[in-house]
């Protein structure tokens, strides 16, 4: 009877501090909510971006962000000017997608694997679309990869407590929805 006792005693505490950890975990993360308007600004601050080779000049600019919720991530649809050869002038619209990563040392989010989805560019011959993609291609991987979308503020209490690792980022209501937890 006293070992019965004993071990639901033990048992009792064992879901107790069971509970209390599951309930701490809780209290160490944290939702930060990014809006599109705020991604906008952020974008249109790494804007225009150039890039050129011997035989294409390539210029992305005006960006409109799109937060995309089947797919969690952020969409931009940018201007493109190019010339090549030198001679040949075009221009279009380039569509780029890519996620969050998060440096916790830093207190920063980067777009990570900001990828070309489509490229159309007017009066320039469709052979040259390819290069054109690949040069357009490594001037947002260098630039989105370079330049912070969003940092933690210094002076806010909750932004230094949340410097810890990336959970989840989902896009909700047209907002990027950012959870972070010490666990």
């Amino acid at each position: 009877m006293l070992r019965s006792f004993k071990t639901i005693r033990i048992t009792v505490l064992l879901v107790i501090a069971f509970l209390a950890m599951a309930h701490a975990s809780f209290a160490f993360s944290y939702t930060l909510e990014i809006s599109e308007s705020e991604l906008q600004k952020k974008v249109s601050a790494m804007m225009p971006m150039k890039k050129k080779n011997m035989f294409v000049a390539v210029t992305v600019s005006d960006p409109k962000v799109d937060l995309i919720k089947e797919s969690n991530e952020i969409g931009v649809m940018t201007n493109i000017e190019v010339i090549a050869l030198g001679s040949l002038k075009g221009s279009g619209r380039a569509n780029i997608t890519g996620t969050l990563n998060y440096d916790a040392e830093k207190g920063e989010f980067y777009f990570r694997n900001p990828t070309v989805v489509s490229l159309e560019v007017d009066n320039v011959a469709k052979k040259f679309i390819p290069k054109i993609k690949k040069i357009t291609q490594l001037a947002i991987t260098k630039a989105m990869s370079a330049y912070p979308v969003y940092k933690f503020k210094d002076d806010n209490i909750k932004h230094k407590l949340a410097k810890a690792a990336l959970k989840s980022v989902i896009v909700e209501q047209e907002k990027l929805l950012v959870t972070l937890s010490m666990f």
